[in-house]
């Protein structure tokens, strides 16, 4: 079973992939064009008037041009420094203890009262609050590292989190997970297409874009075309 804790690691560890991926020039498209193009070849010799209708391609078929994959890498990681910042912001706001304040100034020979004044400084320093201004910390990667550590129960300047709060925190690290593997292609994906089998009439579905080879399969009769031959 895959975890809020299991999610937000691969935010985390996959942030740098992304960053990469922004200077590729063009995604594949969803369905694959490529899958299509060769799964209408070995439809041919079954059904050749509906492979040529869609091998026309009108604007409404799918298998369209897509965005550069840059745009797409780009939107996502900026849809995940939102989400998880304003999750993070959220449960900062209701465990993170306010810090300490100076009660007394510390006089000569007080060493009580510098004792409570550095414990004070330390808390109010403490690195493992959560920042509601500094733009270096208010980040995708950082935000799901913070709530990893909340998630587990770290130690810190905080309040033991709620079912509430343990479900906001899954609710955002379940969305941004997803977000990350479409845009990495780390997750196999299916879509229904909209042409019947040849044979049986019955539901075609794709499957792909977790960087293996496209798919075809019937759910009539249990045919499979991929770009080699049909099964």
């Amino acid at each position: 079973m895959t975890t809020a804790a299991d999610h937000l690691k691969t935010v985390i560890n996959h942030w740098t992939d992304l960053q990469q991926a922004l200077g590729t020039q063009q995604a594949d498209t969803w369905p694959p064009v490529m899958g299509i193009a060769r799964l209408h070849d070995h439809l041919k010799a079954d059904d050749q008037a509906a492979a040529q209708r869609a091998l026309e391609r009108s604007p409404e078929q799918l298998g369209a041009t897509a965005a550069p994959l840059r745009i797409t890498i780009l939107d996502t990681m900026t849809a995940l420094d939102q989400q998880l910042v304003d999750a993070a912001d959220q449960i900062a706001s209701a465990v993170q203890r306010t810090p300490a304040t100076r009660v007394r100034s510390a006089g000569p020979g007080d060493s009580l009262g510098l004792k409570l004044s550095t414990l004070i400084l330390t808390d109010q320093a403490d690195a493992r609050r959560w920042s509601f201004t500094d733009p270096r910390h208010r980040t995708a990667p950082f935000a799901a590292a913070w709530l990893l550590a909340r998630h587990d129960g770290a130690p810190g300047p905080f309040r033991p989190l709620t079912g509430v709060h343990r479900d906001q925190i899954a609710d955002a690290a379940r969305w941004a997970a997803g977000q990350v593997e479409q845009a990495l292609e780390l997750a196999r994906r299916t879509q229904v297409l909209d042409r019947p089998c040849p044979h049986c009439r019955g539901v075609l579905r794709i499957e792909g874009g977790d960087g293996q080879e496209p798919a075809v399969r019937c759910r009539g009769c249990g045919r499979k075309w991929t770009g080699e031959a049909a099964a």
